[in-house]
Parts: structure tokens; sequence; C-alpha cells
């Protein structure tokens, strides 16, 4: 079984930086024209008027731009636990033991008899178990 786990964090990031702005003013500035009009007589007036005149110009302008971020990453969990199994082998081992057994023979006609004892091996198969760890591990 695997277990995901899904981890996020968000970040608050502040970035400042310059921006060129417009700033204009408008300003009057009061101008005198001088017309000449026919009458009989020619007459000299001087009219005046407000002149209203706009100047720009380009300032830098200081901006904090604020920007958010999300990191996740998925993590997954590992459980590990020894188990024992048994592991069986089948060995031989040499088995041996003494028999007694009767030999006779004839001598000038007469049978002799005698108890020899001997030894007497063969091989003896068994089985031999033992408990192995091991490690199962699964996901989580």
């Amino acid at each position: 079984e695997t277990k995901f786990e899904k981890e996020c964090e968000t970040t608050y990031e502040e970035e400042c930086e310059t921006v060129n702005e417009q700033v204009c003013d408008t300003t009057s500035e009061t101008k005198t024209d001088y017309v000449t009009r026919t009458q009989c007589t020619l007459v000299k007036e001087e009219q005046c008027h407000d002149a209203p005149e706009q100047f720009c110009n380009i300032v830098q302008k200081p901006v904090t731009k604020y920007k958010d971020e999300e990191k996740c990453s998925t993590t997954t969990e590992q459980i590990c636990n020894t188990v024992y199994e048994q592991a069986c082998t089948t060995v031989v081992e040499k088995e041996c033991t003494t028999v007694t057994e009767r030999e006779c023979s004839y001598v000038n006609g007469v049978e002799k008899c005698w108890d020899e004892a001997r030894e007497k091996c063969w091989d003896e198969p068994r089985q031999s178990c033992k408990q192995v760890p091991k490690q199962m591990c699964r996901d989580e």
C-alpha cells in the first residue's frame, strides 16, 4: 500500500521596480495680442486673454508588485519490518554403529566360530532448519 501525501507551501514575494510615469502641469500665462481695427482713424487696442499651456515630463517612480507562488511536493513513506522465514536444507551425516558378526571357518575339517566386532556406516539424510530474518517493506 502506498500512501501519498501532498504538501503545499505558499510564498509571497515582493518585487520593487521603477516605472516611468508622465507627470503634467497646466499653467496659465496671460498673453497680450495687439489688434489693429479700422475706425475712421486707426486705433490700437490691447486685448488680453489667458493661454493655458501644458508642460509634461517623465519621472521615475518606485512601484511594489506582489507575487504569490504555491510550491507543492508529493511524499511517500515506506514502512519496513523484519519477518522470519524458516529455511530448511537437507544435510547428509555419516552414521556409524558397531555390530557383532559371527565369523566361522574350517580348520582341519573342524568348524571354528567367533564373534567379530565391525563398524557399519551409512549416509543418514537429515533436514536442518533455521529462522532467516527478512525485511518486508511497503510504501505508505
